[in-house]
């Protein structure tokens, strides 16, 4: 069942060049990262939701966004790029701001909580 074609199409074959991939060796310039002396665990939907307003198309559609903090703090800017642990905010002055992704309790749009997309 899973080599049934879905469609059938009157016409001449297609190929497709796939070239094979040689294992891959490493190199003795790797350079690893340390690994964190604290794991913070991080909300997989806040981590999922940055990462969609990261995007050329949301920081289009959604703005403004505001980032409310646990300690009640409230900034107003864009997605500018997601690292592990932190997010940097680029706000509306061009001034980049960087915080901690687990400091972030919600992020509003147009004053009402950002609907969540999963």
């Amino acid at each position: 069942m899973e080599n049934d074609p879905l469609l059938f199409v009157h016409g001449p074959p297609v190929y497709r060049h796939v070239p094979k991939v040689s294992r891959w060796q490493e190199e003795s310039t790797s350079i690893f990262p340390e690994p964190l002396a604290k794991a913070v665990e991080i909300d997989p939907l806040m981590w999922k939701r940055l990462l969609f307003l990261k995007t050329d198309l949301a920081k289009h559609v959604y703005k403004p966004l505001c980032f409310q903090f646990k300690d009640g703090e409230k900034i107003c800017g864009a997605v500018d790029a997601l690292h592990l642990q932190s997010v940097q905010i680029r706000l509306p002055e061009g001034e980049l701001v960087a915080v901690e992704i687990q400091d972030i309790q919600e992020i509003w749009w147009r004053g009402k909580i950002l609907p969540v997309r999963i």
